[in-house]
């Protein structure tokens, strides 16, 4: 059944030369969008087609065209955003442009003028970018260069909306000092960015902080040029809705309303209190956030995200009918046709809360973690729209991982959905899958696998080279196929918190192999020889992908290595531990020298860029800094939680300096045993601790381990060394990794 959404709203999003008239009915733009913001676009991406690039808005033109019209390349569509998205198709299929955020080849690229006229595949209507996790895991540390880039791609991939989340710390000072709550309360509230995605959900407050005001500064300036800028590709910005948080504890009282305590998350953080949505108050304390919101990004916005109750969050008795109409009533009053975004994931929405919701005023996030190829991604939402949003990557783990063949074979209609996600918790990865998301993004019907990976092998490496494709098909068909449901890549043991049976490094991952080893193995040997023939080590592109195929190689050895360290053990045969152990160590010792041959598996980039959004500031560097170290480790401020290694990285002072040590301390302690001493708070025994994510029961186990706790506290204060800029030689550590 196609909805009014579909037929009359939706039609409005490709209006021409127009800020984008959004679905539900909102009111149209007055600023005219100019083709420039796309010539501003080329001059961006590929300075030297500047001036052969020329673009033309054409309202009655369905589907863009691309042509050569003598030494010029034109593309005509009927708004800015299309013009973008064709520019795109362009560079893909026809200038082997790649852009990826792992590495580009756009510095070297030449202008290739298509012989014919290309007809440019339409899009789907409403394609959407990011988890609020994406925002903490992925892009905490991005500085407003990296975003301009990360804009420029999305709109040259065809996404329409995207979430943006830095700036709301003003939009919640403002907010909170209307209600009258104290300067320190509002900052002990505030959570710094790499922990404000579960900030916004709902999940905690004021992790990380209090946050010092130059972040605080830089987070604003950076919100509103980011939705400045994607208003001028004709996006919108998808912001903050209003749902009911208050900073827990808060006094009813003094607000004037019902308050329903949230408990805590993940049994570590103390929740944001609820203000009941249906209590007469919440629409007076609502339009105040909006004004806020207004108020600091100078636009009040089409899109609003926020869920109630996320994560097993308290419902208190409220009728969540009726408490969805009131959050929609006022969003609406706010920015009247607006579209309220909630994320399906675990029991959210429930029937009872999307039952209060107005089927042309909502858009359901549905996210699939399922990347095994023929599963149902169908979805009811009870008429309201939905869009079907991957979830391949879980915390930024690293990990060669993503359903490619659930993607080549995706219906046309994508199971009912209005548009395709990007959802991933973590990016910055696996280029390989998330170029075949563009590729569906921008295809219709099945993708011919030959001719997609041709065209990523050209872009990427600058050939089609017969070894680079086999590398590629073989990974395609292993490590890309996963084969059921899991929650993200198969994980590296060495990032484990040490046991002798480790099989994962995070509490909700499954641990089981789906893919031969040997496959992987292969790939990255004929990776290798076209590297070595063609002399690709000239390219990041190259590098990165050669780094990341060496790092999985040793991740898959090390699950072998393991169960040798633990029948040595077993056998009390203590020369065998200890070798055995060795070697083991030594697995991680050549993954970190693999990791520092690329910029992006080093520690010491992020933290740099991290440390850059607190401008000159010690004290603020420090804080983002520490922030994020806690992130990638421990989660909590102290170790061996359900958190524990969550957000876990492979990047190379991560091994060396935290990954390392743990195991080191750990095979002390066995040998120490093995010997017939017992070192000091080193039990041996294992500590289970129960928990649920979204209804699925799990639980954890870890040894008690003084020596492995210690390590793991102290290191997002250590004073730990960095690399900010790659070292080593890939194609030697690959040959000696690689050989027979």
């Amino acid at each position: 059944m196609i909805s009014h959404f579909h037929t009359t709203c939706l039609a409005a999003v490709l209006a021409p030369a127009v800020c984008i008239v959004a679905p539900c009915s909102a009111a149209p733009a007055k600023t005219k969008v100019k083709v420039p913001a796309a010539a501003a676009v080329v001059r961006r991406v590929t300075p030297q087609f500047a001036d052969s690039v020329i673009f033309s808005l054409n309202k009655k033109v369905k589907e863009p065209t691309i042509a050569a019209k003598g030494e010029k390349l034109h593309i005509t569509a009927p708004n800015v955003r299309e013009c973008v998205r064709a520019y795109g198709y362009y560079l893909r299929n026809v200038a082997h442009v790649h852009f990826s955020q792992n590495g580009d080849n756009a510095s070297v690229a030449k202008l290739v003028l298509p012989k014919e006229t290309l007809t440019v595949p339409a899009t789907h209507k409403f394609n959407y970018a990011y988890n609020y996790c994406t925002l903490s895991y992925t892009g905490a540390h991005w500085n407003q260069t990296r975003w301009e880039r990360e804009l420029d791609m999305l709109a040259l991939s065809g996404y329409y909306a995207v979430l943006v989340t830095p700036g709301l710390e003003s939009v919640w000072k403002g907010f909170l000092s209307d209600l009258g709550y104290p300067k320190e309360r509002i900052e002990s509230f505030i959570a710094n960015p790499a922990y404000s995605a579960w900030w916004h959900m709902g999940n905690l407050e004021g992790e990380g902080g209090p946050v010092h005001r130059d972040i605080i500064a830089q987070e604003t300036k950076l919100g509103k040029f980011i939705v400045k800028r994607l208003l001028e590709l004709g996006m919108e910005p998808v912001l903050q809705g209003y749902v009911g948080f208050l900073p827990s504890g808060s006094d009813a009282g003094k607000i004037g309303g019902k308050l329903i305590p949230q408990g805590k998350w993940c049994h570590q953080y103390e929740r944001p209190d609820i203000l009941q949505p249906t209590d007469p108050i919440f629409g007076k304390i609502a339009a105040i956030w909006y004004r806020n919101l207004k108020s600091v990004y100078g636009y009040q916005g089409k899109y609003f995200g926020g869920d109630l109750f996320h994560e097993g969050g308290k419902q208190g008795g409220t009728p969540l009918k009726e408490a969805a109409e009131a959050v929609q009533a006022a969003m609406q009053k706010a920015a009247p046709g607006s579209c309220w975004l909630i994320q399906a994931w675990g029991h959210n929405p429930s029937p009872q809360l999307l039952s209060g919701t107005h089927p042309d005023q909502t858009i359901i996030l549905a996210l699939d973690k399922n990347m095994s190829a023929g599963h149902d991604i169908s979805r009811n939402y009870r008429g309201r729209p939905h869009v079907w949003c991957e979830l391949a990557n879980f915390g930024g783990n690293h990990g060669l991982y993503g359903g490619i063949p659930l993607l080549e074979n995706m219906p046309s209609d994508i199971g009912g959905a209005i548009g395709i996600g990007l959802l991933s918790e973590g990016l910055e990865v696996n280029p390989l899958y998330y170029a075949m998301v563009t590729e569906r993004i921008n295809s219709n019907g099945p993708i011919n696998r030959a001719g997609f990976l041709s065209a990523y092998a050209k872009g990427r490496y600058g050939t089609d080279d017969a070894d680079i494709i086999q590398a590629l098909e073989l990974l395609v068909t292993s490590v890309y196929s996963p084969v059921r449901l899991q929650e993200g890549c198969q994980e590296n043991i060495m990032c484990a918190r040490p046991s002798l049976t480790a099989r994962k490094a995070s509490t909700w991952s499954k641990p089981n192999n789906y893919y031969n080893f040997q496959d992987v193995r292969r790939a990255a040997a004929l990776m290798l020889a076209a590297g070595k023939r063609l002399r690709l080590d000239t390219l990041p592109t190259w590098r990165y992908d050669m780094a990341d195929l060496c790092r999985q190689v040793l991740a898959d050895t090390a699950r072998e290595q393991l169960p040798k360290c633990k029948a040595a053990f077993d056998a009390k045969d203590k020369a065998a531990f200890e070798r055995e152990s060795k070697a083991y160590l030594q697995l991680i010792e050549q993954t970190a020298e693999v990791l520092a041959t690329s910029e992006y598996f080093l520690l010491g980039r992020y933290l740099k860029e991290a440390e850059g959004k607190a401008g000159k500031n010690k004290e603020a560097q420090a804080q983002m800094s520490k922030a994020l170290k806690q992130l990638f480790t421990t989660w909590v401020p102290k170790s061996g939680t359900t958190l524990n290694d969550y957000a876990h990285r492979q990047l190379s002072e991560l091994m060396t300096y935290y990954y390392l040590p743990r195991w080191k301390a750990y095979f002390n302690a066995r040998t120490q045993e093995l010997s017939g001493q017992a070192a000091a708070g080193e039990s041996g025994r294992s500590a289970e601790e129960s928990n649920s994510n979204n209804g699925e029961a799990v639980s954890t186990s870890h040894e008690l381990s003084a020596s492995v706790d210690a390590i793991e506290t102290g290191f997002a204060s250590s004073d730990t060394p960095l690399l900010t800029e790659p070292t080593g030689n890939i194609i030697e550590l690959a040959e000696k990794i690689l050989k027979p």
